[in-house]
């Protein structure tokens, strides 16, 4: 530039640098700002499945929904201690967030799911993304949030409302700012992460176990020399979390078998294998193939594990962080092993180690070898999404045996593409009992009914029937076996196959070729008869009920 002449800057231009370094972002790569996209995508894509999706909550979604819902009954009526004090295994951190939730966008199914993918998903994000910068720069930061955003077990877990997304969340945040604090000889990123890891004890009882490993490789790698901050970070971890555990010291058996140190009589079949036995070993291992990641993404975490092996190996120096993360994982899934309730839940928090893992050394491949491997990740993530967010094509697997086990884990096959994971598939439309609660109510029923041995299905879930009782404004009764009232208030439903005992047309069809019938008192007949809110007549089959 010529002399005494000054480049000028546009006057919106230096109004924008100059917000950016005040609200912090000026320093934000490409990089990051993918990570971010990436994010928000995702986000979006709950949003959408949400709007789409009429199932009934299955399982422990919906009971926990349910608790969610309790929550926010407890904080409208201002009972604060309430929320501490609520009976329960499971610490109230999510639970907490989903009432807020719904006192701030209606008792509903979305709110809390919402809230729990506007809070948790970031974090988990964050975690990855800092964590494979820190150990591999930018790109692998942005490759590892591609890869844990495209696990299926993590996209179907944050579209319903469950305990194990956030957990895993937090675990990874966790990871991060220990790693940052450099063997915990830096004390802010020592106290940051003690309120990550005592949060995280509040969001499920499993927490320490998937970060006690990891922990101990730390201290082991010379965090000991630094145990002021070390007490700094158990103290600060401690004082959030041990007054819940405290107060409910009482059901610390059951919070036990919870998590996973015992096997209960309800533990599915094939999950509490001998100890001491190669299905044992290998029961993460299909669980995570088949289950987390499916066989590309699965491909990428071998691939990364053996390349950071190797090269740890070789070179001894400067490798403190990728060594700690290493071995933080092989202990953390020999420590989930080694417990005898196996669920492929619990192999969720492994993520937080694995999506840098799989992604961290794909940047220092050679040029043709690192577009191979990114071509396979962007891949795989968009097949898992297709998969289990829409729903679209059908199952690719190879199997391994003639007839493979059918226990959870789905061992001796390879899963290629899956378009139903653990609790949801892509939206289901039928059924809408939603809908059919709310026309309930509309037209005079108060109470719903149902047995509890016709609702013991994943389509006719009562876990899950009870909160979509409560949006609707009704009150949920469960008995034992199918009763019906002389009062039209109440309304009774039938759930059986199509065709096998009832004859008449059922109300509601559901996906699993299941159908459901209202049994309803007609006030001008006298008598019970089969309803229907939505077809005319409202009563028919008046008398046939026994």
């Amino acid at each position: 530039m010529a002399a005494g002449l000054t480049r000028r800057v546009p006057a919106s231009a230096s109004s924008s640098e100059s917000i950016a370094r005040r609200v912090g972002i000026s320093g934000w790569t490409a990089y990051a700002w993918g990570a971010i996209a990436a994010t928000t995508c995702f986000i979006a894509l709950t949003c959408w499945w949400l709007t789409q999706d009429r199932s009934i909550p299955i399982y422990d979604a919906g009971a926990h929904l349910e608790t969610a819902f309790q929550f926010h009954a407890m904080l409208e009526a201002g009972n604060l201690l309430g929320l501490f004090n609520y009976a329960s295994v499971y610490p109230p951190l999510v639970h907490t967030i989903g009432g807020l939730a719904a006192v701030i966008g209606g008792v509903n199914v979305a709110a809390p799911i919402v809230a729990e993918n506007l809070i948790f998903v970031p974090l988990l994000a964050l975690g990855c993304y800092r964590t494979g910068r820190l150990l591999f720069g930018s790109t692998a930061g942005l490759l590892a949030v591609i890869f844990v955003l495209g696990s299926p077990l993590l996209i179907e877990q944050f579209h319903v409302f469950m305990l194990d997304a956030p957990m895993t969340a937090l675990i990874a945040v966790t990871i991060w700012l220990v790693l940052a604090s450099e063997d915990f000889s830096r004390l802010d990123f020592a106290v940051a992460a003690g309120f990550a890891a005592g949060f995280g004890m509040l969001t499920k009882v499993q927490f320490a176990v998937y970060l006690v490993g990891f922990i101990c490789v730390v201290l082991l790698h010379g965090g000991w020399r630094n145990w002021r901050a070390v007490l700094v970070f158990l103290g600060i971890g401690f004082v959030i979390a041990a007054p819940w555990y405290i107060d409910h010291i009482s059901e610390f058996s059951r919070i036990f078998e919870i998590a996973g140190t015992s096997a209960g009589a309800d533990v599915p079949p094939g999950n509490a294998p001998p100890t001491l036995s190669l299905t044992n070993f290998l029961w993460y291992f299909w669980s995570v193939m088949n289950s987390q990641l499916l066989a590309p993404l699965f491909l990428l975490a071998i691939g990364g594990s053996l390349w950071m092996f190797a090269t740890l190996l070789r070179r001894r120096e400067g490798q403190g962080g990728r060594l700690e993360l290493l071995v933080g994982a092989f202990l953390t899934w020999l420590t989930i092993t080694i417990t005898p309730h196996h669920d492929i839940r619990y192999g969720m928090p492994l993520l937080a180690y694995v999506a840098v893992i799989a992604t961290g050394w794909i940047v220092c491949l050679p040029r043709f070898a690192r577009f191979a491997a990114t071509v396979l990740l962007i891949f795989g993530v968009a097949a898992n999404t297709l998969g289990v967010t829409i729903g679209v094509g059908r199952e690719a697997s190879v199997a391994l045996a003639s007839s493979p086990p059918t226990t959870q884990q789905l061992p001796d096959q390879v899963i290629f593409y899956a378009r139903k994971g653990f609790l949801t598939a892509g939206p289901i439309r039928d059924g809408d009992i939603q809908g059919l609660f709310e026309m309930l109510r509309r037209n005079g029923v108060r109470t719903v009914a149902w047995s509890l041995e016709q609702s013991r299905l994943p389509d006719f879930s009562f876990e899950g029937l009870v909160p979509l009782a409560q949006i609707a404004g009704l009150s949920p009764a469960i008995t034992n076996t199918p009763e019906f009232s002389s009062s039209a208030q109440v309304a009774t439903l039938i759930h059986e196959s199509v065709g096998a005992r009832i004859r008449l047309p059922a109300c509601r069809r559901l996906s699993d070729g299941t159908g459901v019938w209202i049994v309803r008192h007609d006030s001008s007949a006298r008598k019970l008869a089969f309803y229907c809110p939505n077809r005319e007549p409202l009563y028919y089959g008046v008398g046939s009920i026994r």
